[in-house]
């Protein structure tokens, strides 16, 4: 392995416990009072290391969804369908399910547009350019309002209906029209 290898993958190492560190202080405390402080010493990293890879605690949260969403992005790839398909949603349902404590900590901690930013960025790369005066564009926001919405009131309900029965009702609300993007 080359030098710069290692050091590729020693900073990777260290950015990962920083974001396990984050993560783990958010289930006993609240985000507002987890300080740079707490976040190096529960993750046994130096403050340099923190401020060489992030300037604050919000750009750590942004890096693990990063993470999340490309480990979504690869999953998604390998589906043959549409981003409004039954597949494509039921694994969006299986994405919230497997990080709800964490989405869920990020909701809390009044830092939701994080998500809800990365669903218009991924529904605007599916669907391309856009003229900015073009209906469609305002449909994906439309759209990736109210699915976000919707995944996130299933996350605090306590997800009493399985991932595909929710993906079957988002799937009929779209084919009945009630998010047209056509």
């Amino acid at each position: 392995m080359k030098e710069t290898d290692k050091r590729y993958e020693a900073n990777r190492q260290v950015k990962l416990k920083i974001a396990r560190a984050l993560t783990k202080l958010m289930d006993t405390k609240a985000f507002s009072d987890i300080s740079v402080t707490d976040i190096i010493t529960t993750a046994g990293v130096a403050r340099a290391s923190y401020y060489r890879n992030f300037h604050s605690k919000e750009e750590v949260l942004i890096k693990i969804t990063d993470d999340i969403m490309e480990e979504y992005r690869k999953r998604a790839e390998q589906l043959e369908n549409d981003f409004f398909s039954y597949e494509a949603i039921l694994l969006i349902f299986r994405y919230f399910k497997t990080y709800k404590k964490f989405i869920l900590s990020v909701y809390k901690a009044g830092l939701a547009y994080i998500y809800l930013d990365l669903f218009d960025q991924e529904l605007e790369n599916h669907m391309g350019d856009m003229p900015y005066n073009d209906i469609h564009r305002y449909k994906v926001y439309f759209y990736s309002g109210a699915l976000y919405n919707v995944f996130l009131k299933w996350l605090q309900n306590g997800m009493k209906e399985h991932p595909s029965a929710m993906a079957s009702m988002v799937t009929e609300m779209l084919e009945q029209g009630a998010y047209p993007l056509a």
